[in-house]
């Protein structure tokens, strides 16, 4: 009997954490066992992040059962700060559905860049509907960025794998390709190569960047450290100016949800005036929240609808990541980890992904599609080598346009309407999206190329 809930157990696993992903269920079994011999190869301070991040999960898949109820499409039946469009928030996830009712093509699971990546339904905007306008399931799951891109990479799988057993059960096995920028094209290649877990059909890599923090922050040593240590530190007993920082958009990212500042703010805020410090209880009272709170619901509500609030409710929410960054420099944080010659090995040596597409553009001093694209072609060899019946493709393609690309378009409903004004071609050139536009067109290509 216990053999047969324990296989009960592995099928229920394989079904709704792993089974939606068919394309790469063969691959994830016959990666698994060079990947441990490979990782024993990298530095000990990766192996034991990866084991200690492994055995966190195991507890949170124990405890997702718990997770919150949502109405029968999977939407929240509460309207989240920051949404717009058809976007949805669920378990820390931005989802977007196809706009057909039909299964989708596949499941792109989107990862923005650097900083921007915090708010990827607005900052991508453009790019994810238009894809999903073709037929994909869209998540775009926002992430903190960190000097320790494996913490971000299990933070990323956490959010997602919460998410993965309600959109198994509603659309059935799709497989689940990555699309990452910049940054993110980079944790897609360490979730795909440390985690094996999280099986991909296929990557698309824009933008790929792996340098070190000296050559992607000029001045880093001489300017940005000592800086960020300065204002990370103690004078006497008044609080820092990076705390400073942390209440100043906290403050402002409750004026965009319409919300007076809590309690708490009000006493964290009194705490920098040395005369309320002694006496720090002070609240607003409740029927002034609530005269507030009817007195600016018209308002409110219509800068909503506008799309304004949302907007700039993800502002602050893309620059709550400051006051962290400038926490870890001042701990001692001077380049990321792993460490770009790390990432190459692990990449080299256990990368699985069978399709990957490299996308790089004209202008862009940032990018290193070149470099990664060689990194692959080796995974590539040895991965014939080991299992000479497994397919494994990578392309690299040169567009006009610069690191920025994917980052500027309007949204689509707009550049629609536009569109049908002043036609398709001048819309584009005069909102400045074309580069945005043809990435997109050429991501769709290699779909149907790779028959995605």
């Amino acid at each position: 009997m216990f053999k047969i809930l324990r296989i009960w157990k592995l099928l229920l696993s394989i079904l709704f954490l792993r089974g939606y992903a068919p394309l790469v269920s063969s691959s994830f079994i016959q990666a698994r066992r060079p990947l441990n011999r490979s990782s024993r190869r990298v530095t000990s301070a990766l192996v034991d992040h990866r084991l200690r991040m492994a055995t966190e999960r195991i507890g949170k898949e124990a405890s997702a059962k718990s997770t919150r109820k949502v109405s029968k499409r999977g939407r929240s039946q509460k309207a989240t700060p920051g949404s717009v469009g058809n976007w949805e928030e669920l378990h820390g996830n931005w989802v977007l559905r196809p706009t057909s009712s039909e299964t989708p093509r596949a499941l792109i699971h989107f990862l923005g860049g650097a900083l921007v990546g915090a708010s990827p339904h607005i900052t991508y905007r453009y790019m994810l509907e238009r894809l999903a306008e073709n037929g994909f399931l869209i998540v775009a799951t926002p992430y903190q960025l960190s000097f320790d891109h494996l913490e971000v990479c299990d933070s990323v799988i956490s959010k997602f794998e919460k998410l993965a057993p309600s959109i198994a059960r509603q659309y059935g096995a799709v497989p689940v390709v990555g699309i990452g920028h910049s940054c993110g094209a980079l944790l897609h290649v360490l979730v795909t190569s440390l985690f094996p877990d999280t099986p991909r059909a296929a990557n698309a890599l824009i933008s790929y960047n792996n340098k070190p923090i000296s050559d992607a922050v000029p001045f880093f040593e001489e300017v940005f450290a000592p800086f960020f240590t300065s204002i990370a530190s103690t004078n006497g007993t008044l609080p820092n100016s990076n705390e400073a920082l942390i209440l100043s958009i906290s403050l402002a990212k409750a004026a965009t949800e319409g919300k007076l500042p809590s309690d708490k703010q009000i006493q964290d805020l009194s705490s920098f005036f040395p005369p309320f410090q002694q006496n720090n209880k002070l609240k607003i009272p409740k029927e002034l929240r609530a005269t507030f709170a009817n007195n600016l619901s018209p308002s409110f509500k219509a800068l909503s609808e506008a799309g304004v609030l949302p907007i700039l409710n993800q502002l602050f929410v893309s620059l709550e990541q400051i006051p962290k960054l400038v926490d870890e420099v001042a701990s001692g944080a001077r380049d990321f980890t792993p460490s770009p010659s790390a990432v190459k090995v692990v990449a080299r040596r256990a990368y699985r992904a069978r399709r990957t597409l490299v996308l790089g553009f004209s202008d862009d001093s940032l990018d290193e599609s070149e470099k990664i694209e060689e990194i692959l072609k080796e995974a590539e060899s040895i991965t014939r080598m080991r299992r000479p019946m497994v397919g494994v493709n990578v392309q690299r393609t040169e567009l006009e346009g610069g690191h920025a690309t994917p980052l500027f378009a309007p949204p689509l409903d707009l550049a629609g309407r536009l569109e049908d004004v002043l036609g398709p071609e001048s819309s584009k050139e005069r909102l400045l999206y074309a580069q945005a536009s043809a990435t997109v067109d050429r991501l769709i290509a290699w779909f149907e190329e790779v028959n995605l």
